[in-house]
């Protein structure tokens, strides 16, 4: 079951202020201007004749020219080792104790006993179905576990990478690139999706400042001309990245999946059918005869755009431990997926600095475990292929991802029945999980955790109805985005993008000091 109160995305998106204008997508561009970076290869006419790969909707305080933008992209993608955010939004309030969990002791009995039906074992999966946990290393990690549906390994995310490989020893050193930060939230939360919501994306007590928090950071030190310096994979701007003056857009999709065969014939690979994409690639390697220009043009742009897609992972074969697919054995990539490698290969081919990513269905009030497990091993195994991906395109030093909720869940699980657990849930909660990513991330346990035993909850539990209370927040999410503005974006005067008062020191709960390594 869904929240009806709202649609979760919706919330996320811009829908007070219209684009101003839209901006064709260029093979060429996408491609990394193979014919040339300066202003005369960057013509609406040369860069338009091998086709566009897709749309952007441009949202600016003025209408931009052709050559003003293509320039200026092109000075983007030349600029040398700047530092990229990927954010991910997990619409509906993501319940992170069913991802991280307590590893043992007390704080593990009174999550067992909050949630009979959904809680995941200690160790490997059970015989049941009960799905288990591996303990984390490192410093301080062995009070927290990961739900064995984010890690690697055929009996829990289905993949050779997850959270566990990203994680890696935990000490925050080579290899050590994921941060986990729990019971992260506003100091002054509410359980509304509409208003915690808002407060993440905007991190401003003013109400009528309805910038973004990473939009103050482009208006102060982005490009006026390159509405590609930020950009949500989505159908409108993401309202994280609203700005004031300078440009930024939307792209819904790049639909750079090579060629698609018709309707009357079966799509490649399936019942021992030709890659029909290494077909038609196959046919313009034909040579032309003498003269015939009109022929040479419609091969060569039937190669890039079967060229385009390789580069974009439209049209490839994913080798094991990649990004997910819609079903095990095919070819076609998830939502998540797609959207993942297009803005690795955004970042690498356009220097776009900042990309936003939305995706839903987290608001588990009923029927948990059904849905979201399946999310989960999508995710971890996601994340682990970005990585991946980032690295095999030797930018991984440059990216880190933010991976956030608008709030958590209850302790406790709902219905409060015997129902079962193929119908138990849990409802709205304070303190939702955060992730950070990234080769220069200061992998570990970043984040101090309050313990959920009843009497730490908030408000402390009754004992005739324990674990009805919130997590306590030890951690205010602006802490979190002090350090990536002020420790990895830089610019000018990132201490003054965000107000609300004092803003606190990221604390770490494993000792080490710091988001980000050396």
């Amino acid at each position: 079951m869904r929240c009806i109160e709202c649609e979760e995305i919706e919330l996320a998106r811009v829908r007070d202020q219209r684009p101003t204008q839209t901006l064709p997508i260029p093979y060429q561009a996408m491609d990394g201007f193979p014919a040339g970076r300066t202003p005369s290869h960057l013509t609406r006419r040369r860069l338009m004749q091998w086709g566009a790969a897709g749309a952007a909707s441009i949202y600016a305080a003025k209408e931009l020219g052709w050559e003003q933008i293509w320039e200026s992209v092109a000075a983007a993608a030349d600029a040398p080792e700047k530092k990229c955010v990927v954010m991910l939004y997990l619409a509906g309030g993501n319940d992170g104790l069913n991802i991280v969990l307590p590893s043992g002791g007390a704080d593990y009995s009174a999550y067992v006993d909050a949630r009979p039906f959904i809680h995941r074992g200690q160790g490997a999966n059970a015989a049941d179905g009960r799905v288990g946990s591996w303990q984390m290393p490192g410093p301080a990690g062995a009070a927290l576990a990961f739900a064995n549906v984010t890690v690697s390994g055929a009996d829990n995310n289905g993949g050779t990478a997850g959270f566990d490989t990203l994680f890696g020893d935990g000490t925050g050193g080579p290899g050590s690139d994921l941060a986990v930060l729990p019971a992260v939230d506003a100091k002054k939360y509410t359980l509304s999706h509409f208003d915690n919501s808002d407060l993440w994306f905007e991190a401003s007590a003013d109400l009528n400042n309805k910038t973004g928090w990473l939009g103050r950071w482009i208006d102060r030190n982005g490009d006026a001309n390159n509405p590609l310096q930020a950009v949500s994979l989505d159908t409108a701007l993401s309202k994280a990245i609203r700005t004031q003056t300078m440009p930024v857009s939307a792209i819904n999709s790049l639909p750079m999946t090579g060629f698609k065969p018709a309707s009357s014939l079966p799509p490649s690979g399936s019942n021992n059918t030709p890659n029909w994409n290494a077909e038609i690639d196959k046919l313009t390697q034909v040579p032309v005869g003498a003269g015939n220009d009109y022929l040479a043009r419609s091969r060569s742009t039937y190669g890039l755009t079967y060229k385009t897609s390789l580069l974009a992972g439209g049209a490839y074969a994913p080798p094991a431990g990649s990004y997910p697919t819609t079903t095990p054995t095919g070819t076609t990539l998830t939502t998540l997926s797609k959207r993942l490698q297009m803005a690795a290969h955004m970042i690498d081919v356009l220097g776009t600095q900042i990309i936003t990513i939305h995706w839903g269905g987290f608001d588990t009030h009923t029927s948990q475990l059904i849905n979201q497990d399946k999310q989960f091993k999508e995710l971890s195994r996601a994340l682990a292929a970005f990585q991946a991906d980032l690295k095999t395109r030797l930018i991984d030093h440059r990216v880190m991802t933010l991976v956030f909720s608008e709030f958590g869940r209850r302790v406790k699980e709902t219905p409060d029945s015997s129902v079962g657990a193929n119908d138990a849930g849990t409802d709205h909660g304070a303190g939702g999980l955060m992730f950070a990513l990234g080769t220069k991330v200061k992998g570990g346990f970043a984040a101090d955790w309050p313990g959920c035993i009843p009497s730490k909850l908030v408000p402390p539990s009754p004992p005739n109805n324990p674990n009805q209370g919130n997590l306590q927040v030890p951690t205010d999410y602006r802490s979190v985005y002090m350090a990536v503005l002020r420790d990895w974006l830089g610019g000018i005067d990132p201490e003054s993008l965000i107000d609300g008062g004092a803003i606190d020191p990221l604390h770490r709960g494993d000792g080490q000091t710091g988001l980000f390594k050396a």
